[in-house]
């Protein structure tokens, strides 16, 4: 070790970075040049083009104009002549308009602050009108960096202290040097670090018996910053899976009947296409919405990372807005599995969270929060990641429950009542219990695989709808942590659905009484446990 290095590392080097993170410090001078920095080109872009059509209006361009926009144009090339009569004049308002909005980014500057101090994390910020936000270190959910595709061009970053309060509750520090927030992530990480999570450099091993008991346990280094790698997806890869959506086979199908009618109407190719280009318009609006939407989808997850941290998942993503965000294990509340249709000729998964303090949008819209863990990828990665997720999980019971029909392998199934409701996945919708969680499976043709471990349930709920009551099924619910995947058996016979209340009930209460070691489910042999005989009253 050199002797900078030495230096660097040593008590008296870190107590100094120590105070410098308790006291108060601006963001990057460049920050308010960032935060504004969209509405400020939008506003520069609008300018130059008013500029240069009243140019090209004065060279005598143009074509008929009512008169009220005729006087507006002529004041206007007025004013412009004038400016470029008197160059003095023109370099002061310039002059002066570079200083107001000079001073304005500097007075932004000036007043944003922030610090750690008594057990928290505050930021100041407004001159004019100010405003002050704390964030006890105690409800610090994740810390993310994220980089706007103008901060990649600076070279700046901007910390997100994701809280328990949800997103208005979240911090963000916009924005820091790339170095500086990577160093400000770190230190916050440490500062709000739990006792249940696991040291930095190693990560836990174990093994589980039948009885769901850890019986060995290994330690293996890992880089506490970056991790072990677990896998990339591929762009290419996740565009074909983007372009492999219901909106743009809609889309496509739209397209394709309108092109049909208007060549059957038509009879012509021309005219056909004719006719075509007239009804785009009314296809614009909806055609617009989609390719915003898959647009979105593609931007969010391209390039996506994910790495093993030893005690937490390290997940990095995005084309224009990148972002890096850290997930305790501790604090997923249930894992999922989604195979949509389009995707099963390839063999596609997508495997979502639910994570402790990170909302959940329930129309979709996901861009600030971070709970898609695998956004396309094969069976077998998704199973690679679900154990990474929780090494309690059983690679062969998930695989059963992503593949696999019927009552093989110790499931429950709905009634055959259900099929009125379901006729054509009724017989392989059902769920599994373990001595670590509660499986859920549906769908024939669009997949979804749910698992919430019984510590993570939070309460359980029992629900009858008329014509449930008159078939005499209900639909049992597990409830935890909000988030996309849900768990939610539907349309079980009615002693089946209390029976199965009850037990999920004394499961859950045993199971938080138990500390559990991390594991992992490597060649694991299935642990579900056989359904007990239900009558079906």
């Amino acid at each position: 070790m050199t002797e900078q290095d030495s230096s660097a590392s040593s008590p008296q080097a870190r107590s100094r970075d120590d105070r410098a993170l308790h006291e108060w410090q601006h963001l990057h001078p460049l920050s308010p040049i960032l935060r504004g920095g969209v509405v400020g080109v939008a506003i520069i872009g609008y300018a130059v083009t008013q500029f240069v059509d009243d140019i090209f209006r004065g060279l005598g361009g143009g074509g008929d104009r009512d008169d009220s926009d005729e006087t507006t144009d002529r004041g206007l090339r007025e004013g412009l002549g004038f400016l470029f009569d008197h160059s003095l004049v023109a370099s002061a308002v310039i002059v002066a308009g570079l200083a107001v909005i000079g001073l304005i980014g500097w007075l932004s500057w000036r007043y944003s602050k922030f610090r750690v101090a008594a057990g928290q994390i505050e930021l100041r910020k407004g001159w004019l009108f100010r405003e002050h936000r704390q964030v006890p270190l105690e409800r610090v959910q994740a810390i993310e960096i994220s980089r706007p595709l103008l901060a990649q061009l600076t070279g700046l970053s901007q910390v997100i202290v994701q809280s328990a309060g949800g997103g208005d509750s979240h911090l963000k520090l916009a924005f820091l040097g790339a170095g500086r927030a990577e160093e400000v992530r770190r230190e916050l990480v440490a500062l709000a670090g739990r006792r249940d999570e696991a040291p930095p450099g190693a990560v836990t091993l174990a093994r589980v018996g039948a009885d769901g008991a850890p019986s060995a346990t290994t330690t293996a280094p890992v880089d506490p910053d970056e991790g072990r790698e677990v896998l990339r997806v591929p762009n290419s890869r996740l565009f074909v899976a983007t372009i492999l959506h219901g909106g743009t086979i809609f889309l496509g199908a739209v397209a394709l009947l309108t092109a049909s009618v208007a060549i059957a109407a038509y009879g012509s190719s021309f005219e056909a296409l004719t006719g075509a280009a007239i009804a785009l318009p009314a296809l614009g609006p909806l055609a617009f919405g989609i390719v915003v939407n898959r647009v979105g989808e593609l931007l969010k997850h391209g390039n996506f990372r994910l790495a093993d941290t030893g005690s937490a998942a390290r997940i990095q993503h995005g084309l224009t807005d990148k972002r890096t965000t850290t997930v305790p294990l501790h604090r997923i509340q249930a894992v999922g599995m989604v195979q949509p249709l389009w995707w099963r000729p390839l063999g596609w998964w997508r495997v979502n969270v639910n994570v402790a303090g990170i909302g959940h949008d329930p129309t979709g819209n996901d861009d600030k929060n971070d709970t898609t863990v695998l956004p396309v990828g094969t069976l077998d990665q998704a199973l690679e990641v679900l154990a990474l997720l929780d090494p309690a999980l059983s690679a062969d019971d998930l695989r059963r429950a992503a593949l696999g029909d019927g009552r093989e392998g110790g499931w429950t199934l709905v009634s055959e009542r259900a099929k009125v409701f379901d006729r054509l996945s009724w017989r392989r919708s059902g769920f599994a219990a373990s001595p670590h969680s509660l499986m859920v499976r549906s769908g024939r043709y669009w997949r979804r695989v749910s698992v919430m471990p019984h510590a993570r349930v939070q309460s359980l709920t029992l629900a009858q709808g008329p014509l449930d009551r008159r078939l005499d099924l209900a639909t049992v619910t597990l409830v935890s942590t909000p988030g996309p995947v849900s768990v939610s058996i539907q349309h079980l016979a009615a002693g089946t659905a209390a029976e199965l209340l009850r037990e999920e009930a004394a499961r859950a209460r045993d199971a938080r009484q138990i500390s559990r070691s991390a594991c992992t489910s490597d060649d694991l042999p299935s642990q579900l446990e056989p359904p007990a005989p239900f009558e079906e009253r």
